[in-house]
């Protein structure tokens, strides 16, 4: 007899059907099947959901990868009962499997919620934001007493019986040639699995089983917290210098302040073109913006390099390219402010404000109008009304109105006004003055339109009341804007053209002939130097990396875009032609908009030149960065009521009344 064999099992619990629950499979088998089940099961429904016929095969081909790795967890837990069959090991099990079992179902709802697989840069957001943390889950959680109760219940049976098997790990099998055998007949599994990928996969045409599905959450999740699944591009370019407060080469017009128009930058949250009649005649909401249009001039082909609300003010105000990191580094309050609009417009006496009804703490954004040098900031905790608060994070904007024309009223000289609109964020409600909620997402998305339709008209007959519209140029664009495809309304995790290809129209009566169109290739970085050329300044050495958008520019203009947590889909456009990388299965697709504006039949690109736009796209993303001291703390009161405070390249700000 081997040494291995000279333990026998620990006995059961000598009670009535001890026999029985001997021969129940341990808590560790359950876990892991009950992970593979949930994880295979999430991804069926997202399938079905999917406007693609849902086939066997396409969730075969979506799951191999799931369940080799499922497969391979159970291997490495018989090899450590091979190296030491203990309670040690079977603890060790324990807690490998709960983390697998968490991290599916963490997985599916944040699959189904967002229409894209779970990772480890997308905790990371919320991880770095704790506060506004409940708030999310309360918004959108938003389910009856009774599934609270039995989530409740279950989290509790699954404490306790976590805590009771490592407490007590129950009988253990000591003999290492039973260990060794299984650990034998799992790897065969694995080889068949592996042989099916190769003669599957390779096979299986691109799509959304291959972008969003193609890859086990689980395997990327523990490659990229360890060792790292890619290189880090950053070190391999430089850092690009940011001009600061005067360091643009920028001639302003030689004319009295007085002689300036106003200018009022109206953003509007989660609105895309498509959702716009400026995309289609036919399509009834928003009918005001479209009024705005034919008395302007209207951007057909407005790209958002991230979208993302903050990376897009950093777009807008600065004409370059934010940071594509999931983090608000830009917030971070620095000793000299960028250069940018409000900064270039003050040299010619423009005084500026920033107004919104979302929260002023959400990624520190008095600390990033402080960098941007705006003069005065407002969100809803300035309003003191908590009835005008609308969901987790917005507003009735409505509200905002009146604050900001008083501000405007009280400037001596031309004034820089920017808002942004926030009922249109999701959980996308309007206030009941407005009309009642609607029931269904979609439905209460298209609502949130129409109130956002009511404020700008409220905002353009402010001016009118005031004397001013002649006198201001007025300039309206989206931030990103929104999916519903995966039937999900926070879909924009996913580079789509309903997501990154926003409206944008400028007024100025008098000055801007009526009813233009300009179908070339622009973006947010265009809006700075479009204004400031518009106003008369001198910005041909200013190196911007943007340009005037009045001026025709190549239709095969590249324009890179990116998703803005880490390790995103980020790509370019270059007419017609839509390129995504991928890092979660290493892949470049590459999209004909013509041919296939729905961007459902992805075109797997040929390794060689994969790896080389593969390279490029990575550059863009690497010369992005700001360089930020790590080991340096900031705390400051900003705009008498914030008291802000940094560390390294994360921002805090408090509402101090």
């Amino acid at each position: 007899m081997g040494p291995e064999e000279e333990k026998k099992p620990m006995p059961g619990p000598a009670v009535w059907g001890g026999a029985f629950w001997r021969r129940l499979p341990r808590v560790e088998t359950i876990l892991l099947f009950a992970g593979l089940a949930v994880t295979v099961g999430g991804k069926a429904a997202f399938m079905l959901r999917q406007r693609s016929e849902f086939t066997a095969g396409g969730l075969f081909g979506a799951v191999l990868c799931d369940l080799l790795f499922f497969v391979l967890v159970a291997l490495v837990i018989r090899l450590l009962f091979v190296i030491r069959p203990s309670r040690l090991a079977a603890r060790c099990s324990l807690v490998i499997v709960t983390v697998v079992f968490l991290w599916s179902v963490l997985n599916v709802c944040w699959l189904s919620r967002s229409g894209v697989q779970l990772q480890p840069g997308i905790l990371i957001i919320f991880v770095g934001d704790l506060r506004g943390l409940w708030p999310f889950l309360q918004a959108h959680l938003r389910v009856g007493l009774k599934p609270i109760i039995v989530l409740l219940c279950v989290s509790l049976a699954g404490v306790g019986l976590f805590v009771g098997r490592f407490v007590r790990p129950g009988e253990i099998v000591y003999a290492r040639r039973e260990h060794l055998r299984w650990a034998a007949a799992k790897m065969v599994v694995v080889m068949i699995l592996l042989g099916l990928g190769l003669v599957f996969v390779s096979g299986r045409q691109s799509g959304i089983g291959g972008e969003v599905l193609g890859f086990s959450s689980h395997w990327h999740a523990l490659v990229s917290s360890t060792v790292g699944l890619y290189k880090n591009i950053h070190s391999q370019v430089e850092v690009r210098n940011i001009p600061r407060v005067g360091e643009r080469e920028v001639e302003k017009p030689q004319c009295s302040p007085k002689d300036f128009p106003n200018v009022v930058l109206v953003l509007l949250e989660s609105v895309p073109w498509c959702a716009t009649p400026l995309s289609d005649p036919n399509v009834t909401v928003m009918p005001y913006l479209a009024n705005l249009a034919r008395q302007g001039v209207e951007f057909r082909s407005t790209y958002a390099p991230v979208a993302h609300t903050t990376k897009a003010y950093w777009a807008i105000l600065t004409g370059s390219a934010p940071v594509i990191e999931a983090d608000y580094v830009e917030s971070v309050p620095v000793e000299a402010p960028y250069e940018g609009l409000a900064s270039i417009l003050a040299r010619a006496g423009y005084s500026s404000a920033f107004f919104e009804m979302s929260k002023g703490s959400f990624e520190c954004a008095p600390g990033f109008f402080s960098n941007q040098a705006f003069d005065w900031v407002w969100f809803r905790e300035n309003l003191k009304d908590e009835s005008a608060y609308l969901g987790y994070l917005a507003g009735d904007d409505c509200r905002m109105v009146e604050p900001a024309m008083e501000w405007l009223d009280d400037q001596a000289g031309p004034a820089l006004l920017m808002m942004i609109t926030s009922a249109s964020h999701d959980p996308f409600e309007v206030p009941r003055w407005f009309a009642e909620p609607a029931k269904d997402l979609y439905s209460r998305y298209v609502q949130s339109l129409e109130y956002t339709d009511y404020f700008l008209e409220q905002v353009c007959n402010e001016l009118k009341e005031r004397g001013i519209e002649d006198n201001t140029v007025l300039c309206v664009l989206g931030d990103h804007g929104t999916s519903f495809r995966s039937n999900t309304n926070l879909a924009r995790w996913h580079p789509y053209e309903e997501i990154i290809r926003v409206p944008w129209l400028v007024r100025w009566p008098g000055h801007i002939e009526r009813g233009m169109k300009f179908d070339w290739p622009c973006s947010q970085l265009d809006v700075t130097p479009t204004l400031l050329n518009l106003l008369g300044f001198d910005i041909d050495r200013a190196g911007f990396e943007g340009r005037d958008a009045f001026v025709r520019s190549d239709p095969n203009r590249r324009m890179y875009f990116s998703s803005w947590y880490s390790n995103s889909p980020i790509g370019f456009l270059e007419g017609q032609r839509k390129v995504v990388y991928w890092p979660y299965v290493d892949k470049v697709f590459e999209y004909d908009l013509a041919k296939d504006p729905g961007e459902e039949n992805p075109c797997r690109v040929p390794s060689a030149e994969a790896e080389v736009l593969k390279q490029q796209i990575l550059e863009w993303k690497g010369t992005s960065q700001i360089v930020i001291d790590p080991r340096r703390h900031t705390e400051s009161m900003l705009y008498s009521y914030w008291r802000t405070f940094s560390a390294g390249r994360s921002a805090w700000a408090y509402y101090v009344p």
